[in-house]
C-alpha cells in the first residue's frame, strides 16, 4: 500500500516507490498527487497524443477505506480535446481494488510497440498481449478479459474503438455503464500508448492509522449523508432530476441554447422510472445507489439494457438536440458506453452539428448522407458510429471541438457554449452568475464538477452561506455581487473531494448538509495519521487548484481564455428569468474579484506571494518531490 508504480510501456520496465509523506501532506492523494506528477513530468507544448505525455492514475487517500462513498480514482494527462489540463474522476470498484492490489498511483510512460494490457495482482505487474481485443467494444473487452483470467471479480478499466482510434473525446471506462473518466479525452491518451486495458486484483487491506477513530467518523458521516433530503432525491432520481428542475426554471438550453423554454411538455423523469428502470447500482461503499439499471421491453429496441443514464447525456440530447424519445437517449447512452465515447461531449457535438445543418453551414455532403434534423435518431446514433470509426463529419469532430472549428469556419464557435474548448452542460446558466463563473474559469474547461457553485440553486439566506463558507452570499442567483468567493470556495472543496476520493454527491458541492472540509480532515487524519484541520485541508485544496492553474498558464492560458460564451450575451427569451443575460462589464468585475481572492494577478497568473504561501514557489523542490 501507499506505493507508486512507474510503468514504462516502451521498455516494459517498472519501478516501485513509496508515496513520499511530504507529497501526501501537501497534495493528499488522487487528483492532488496526480497534479504534482503531471506538472513535473509534462514539458510545455508537447503533443497530447505523443509518447511523451504521461497517463497518471491516482486513487483517493480514503478510497477503499470504508468512508462513505470513498471509491474514487482520478486519471490525468495533457488533454487531446482541449490542449490543456486533462483529468477526470470515476467511481465504481477499480480504485479500491487498485489499492488492495498494492498501489495508490500508476504513472504510465511512453508507448508500447504493440497492443498491451496490464495485469496488476498483489504488487506484481505483468504486460500481456492485447491484440485479440482490437475489434471488441467496451462490454466485449470486459467479458473477454474476465473469461481469459478466469476471474469474474477482477476490476478493470479499458478503452473501446474510440480510444483505439484516438478520438479526442474518448473515455476510459470502468464497467458496463456509469463508471468512466469521460471528459478531456483520457481514452485517446491511453489509446495513443497502445494500452488497451488495466486489470487489477488484490487481496490486501487498506492501511489505517487509527481504525477506531475512522469507525467513529464513518458512523457519524453515514448518518449525516443519509438523513438529508438531497440523499433521498439523488438515490431515487440520480442526476436526471435536473431535467424537471431545469424545465420549471425555464433554463432548458433548447436547440443548442437558442431558446430557453421549448414548445413541448418534454420528457419526465418519473416516466423513465415507471417504464424503464428495473433496478439500482451503487459504487463501492456508497449508500446513495444513484445509478439507474434500465431495460427497453418493447419496440425495435426491445431487450436493450444499460446502467447509468446521466443528465449530461439526457439533458443535452433532450434540450439541446430536441430529442423527445427516452429510447433514443438510452440507445445513445448504450452506444457511447460500448464505443468508449464521452456522453457529454458527444451529445453537445450532435446538437452543435444540428444547428450548423439547420443553418446550411454543413450539408449531407459533409455528413455522409445523414440529415442532421433536430431530434433525429438517425443523426444521433449515426454521429456516434462516424466518430468511433473516424468517418465523415464524425472524423472531423474526433479531432476535438477547437480543431474542427478551424476546418468548418463560418464563425462556428459563436454557436458553441463552451470554455477553453470543452462544452458546458445543457442547463442554461445566464441567470446563475456564480455557476457560470465556475464553469468559465474551470481548470479543465467548461465543467460543472470543478468549481460550480451548485448551492446557488437553493436561494440560501446569506447567514446560512456565511455559516458554511465563511462569507455571506446573496441569495438571488442573478446577482453578480459576492459570487467570486463561493466559486473559489467550491474549487477548493472539489479539489479536496477528488483528492481524498469521496463522491461529490456526498459533499457540500451537492447540498449544504453533506460532508465538508472538517469531515474530510477528520477521516484523512484517521486513515493516514497526518493531522489536519478543516482550515488546513482547505488550504491543500487551494494548493492543488493553483498548481492546475500553473499548468495551464504554462500552456499559454490567460484572462483571454476565461471568456463567457457568445450566446450568453443574448437575453433569455422566456420564463421566470426572461431578459437575463451576461453583462460583460459586470462579469469582468466579478472575474477581477475572483482573481484577487485566488491570489492571482489581473491576467489570472498566480502571484509570487501566493506561490510562496502555498509552497509552490520553488520549481526545483517541486520537481524533486514528484520525480520518478
Amino acid at each position: 500500500m501507499n506505493q507508486i508504480a512507474i510503468i514504462d510501456l516502451a521498455t516494459r520496465e517498472t519501478k516501485i516507490r513509496a508515496v513520499p509523506e511530504r507529497l501526501r501532506e501537501r497534495f493528499l492523494g488522487g487528483r492532488g498527487i496526480n497534479m504534482a506528477f503531471l506538472y513535473s513530468l509534462v514539458e510545455p507544448k508537447i503533443d497530447p497524443l505523443g509518447s511523451e505525455n504521461p497517463l497518471i492514475f491516482g486513487a483517493g487517500a480514503l478510497t477503499g477505506s470504508g468512508e462513505v462513498t470513498a471509491a474514487r480514482l482520478n486519471i490525468s494527462a495533457k488533454s487531446p480535446e482541449t490542449g490543456i489540463l486533462g483529468d477526470g474522476s470515476m467511481g465504481g470498484f477499480f480504485g479500491p481494488e487498485l489499492r488492495k492490489a498494492g498501489f495508490d498511483h500508476l504513472i504510465i510512460l511512453n508507448k508500447s510497440d504493440k497492443p498491451v494490457y496490464l495485469f496488476i495482482h498483489d504488487g506484481q505487474i505483468a504486460f500481456r498481449d492485447a491484440s485479440h481485443l482490437e475489434k471488441l467494444d467496451i462490454h466485449q473487452t470486459l467479458g473477454t478479459l474476465r473469461q481469459e483470467l478466469n476471474d469474474r471479480d477482477v476490476q478493470m478499466v479499458c478503452i473501446g474503438p474510440a480510444g483505439r482510434k484516438l478520438v479526442a473525446f474518448a473515455c476510459i471506462c470502468g464497467g458496463y455503464g456509469g463508471n468512466a473518466v469521460g471528459r478531456t479525452g483520457m481514452g485517446a491518451v491511453m489509446g495513443s500508448k497502445n494500452l488497451w486495458a488495466v486489470v487489477v486484483r488484490g487481496g490486501g487491506s487498506i492501511p489505517c492509522a487509527d481504525p477506531g477513530g475512522l469507525a467513529q467518523a464513518i458512523k457519524k458521516h453515514y448518518r449525516q449523508v443519509t438523513t438529508t433530503k438531497g440523499f433521498h432525491a439523488t438515490s431515487i432520481y440520480g442526476t436526471l432530476i435536473r431535467l424537471n428542475n431545469s424545465r420549471l426554471l425555464g433554463l432548458e438550453g433548447g436547440k443548442n441554447f437558442q431558446v430557453n423554454v421549448r414548445d413541448t411538455d418534454g420528457l419526465d423523469i418519473d416516466d423513465f422510472l415507471d417504464q424503464y428502470e428495473v433496478g439500482k447500482k451503487a459504487c463501492f461503499g456508497c449508500p446513495i445507489h444513484c445509478k439507474h439499471v434500465w431495460k427497453i421491453k418493447t419496440g425495435d429496441l426491445a431487450g436493450l439494457t444499460g446502467i447509468g443514464l446521466e443528465f449530461n447525456a439526457a439533458g443535452a440530447l433532450h434540450f439541446m438536440a430536441e430529442c423527445e424519445d427516452w429510447e433514443t437517449i438510452m440507445a445513445f447512452y448504450d452506444r457511447c458506453n460500448r464505443y468508449g465515447l464521452d456522453v457529454a461531449s458527444a451529445s453537445a457535438y450532435i446538437a452543435i452539428l444540428m444547428e450548423l445543418y439547420d443553418r446550411k453551414i454543413i450539408t449531407k455532403k459533409d455528413t455522409g448522407g445523414i440529415e442532421y434534423n433536430w431530434g433525429s435518431r438517425e443523426a444521433i446514433l449515426g454521429f456516434l458510429d462516424q466518430a468511433a470509426k473516424r468517418e465523415h463529419i464524425g472524423d472531423l469532430m474526433a479531432q476535438g471541438l477547437l480543431k474542427a472549428a478551424e476546418t468548418i469556419g463560418h464563425d462556428m464557435m459563436k454557436y458553441v457554449v463552451h470554455s477553453k474548448g470543452l462544452t458546458i452542460e445543457a442547463r442554461d446558466l445566464r441567470a446563475h452568475k456564480g455557476q457560470l463563473l465556475g464553469e468559465v474559469v474551470s481548470s479543465r474547461g467548461g465543467d460543472h464538477l470543478r468549481g460550480r457553485f451548485t448551492m446557488e440553486d437553493f436561494h440560501l439566506p446569506p447567514k446560512v452561506t456565511e455559516a458554511i463558507m465563511g462569507k455571506p452570499v446573496p441569495s438571488d442567483p442573478r446577482s453578480y455581487e459576492g459570487k467570486a468567493w463561493p466559486t473559489v470556495w467550491t474549487e477548493r472543496l472539489c479539489a479536496v473531494v477528488d483528492s481524498v476520493g469521496i463522491c461529490k454527491f456526498a459533499s457540500k458541492w451537492m447540498s449544504p448538509g453533506l460532508l465538508g472540509f472538517d469531515e474530510m480532515a477528520e477521516s484523512f487524519e484517521a486513515v493516514t495519521g497526518i493531522p489536519k484541520t478543516g482550515k488546513q485541508i482547505m488550504s491543500d485544496g487551494e494548493r492543488i487548484y493553483t498548481l492546475e492553474k500553473l499548468f495551464n498558464v504554462r500552456e499559454g492560458m490567460s484572462r483571454k481564455d476565461d471568456k463567457v460564451p457568445d450566446r450568453y450575451h443574448e437575453p433569455l427569451k422566456y420564463g421566470p428569468y426572461q431578459g437575463e443575460y451576461i453583462d460583460d462589464n459586470e462579469f469582468q468585475a466579478m472575474l477581477d474579484e475572483y482573481y484577487e481572492l485566488s491570489g492571482w494577478d489581473k491576467e489570472g497568473k498566480p502571484q509570487p506571494e501566493t506561490l510562496k504561501r502555498l509552497q509552490l514557489d520553488d520549481e526545483e523542490k517541486l520537481h524533486s518531490l514528484a520525480s520518478v
